[in-house]
C-alpha cells in the first residue's frame, strides 16, 4: 500500500472536525517546506554571488541613479 493510499484510508476514518485540524496541519507543513526551500535557494544564490570573481564593486544607490540619469 502506498503512502497516498494509507493517507486516504486514514482520512476516511476522520470526523469533519478532525479533518479541519488535519488541513490546518498540512497547510502549515506545506508552508514551512516552501519557506525552507525558498531560504535554501536564496542562500545558494547568495553563495554563488559571493564566490563570483566578476561580481564587481558595490556603489551607492545615489551613484547608480546618477549613472542611469535618474533623480531620487
Amino acid at each position: 500500500m502506498s503512502n497516498k493510499d494509507r493517507c486516504m484510508a486514514m482520512i476516511d476514518s476522520f470526523t469533519e472536525s478532525q479533518l479541519a485540524n488535519v488541513i490546518t496541519l498540512l497547510t502549515s507543513a506545506k508552508t514551512l517546506a516552501d519557506e525552507a526551500a525558498d531560504d535554501a535557494h536564496c542562500e545558494r544564490i547568495y553563495n554563488e554571488y559571493e564566490q563570483d570573481p566578476d561580481k564587481g564593486e558595490p556603489i551607492s544607490i545615489e551613484a547608480f541613479a546618477e549613472q542611469l540619469g535618474v533623480s531620487l
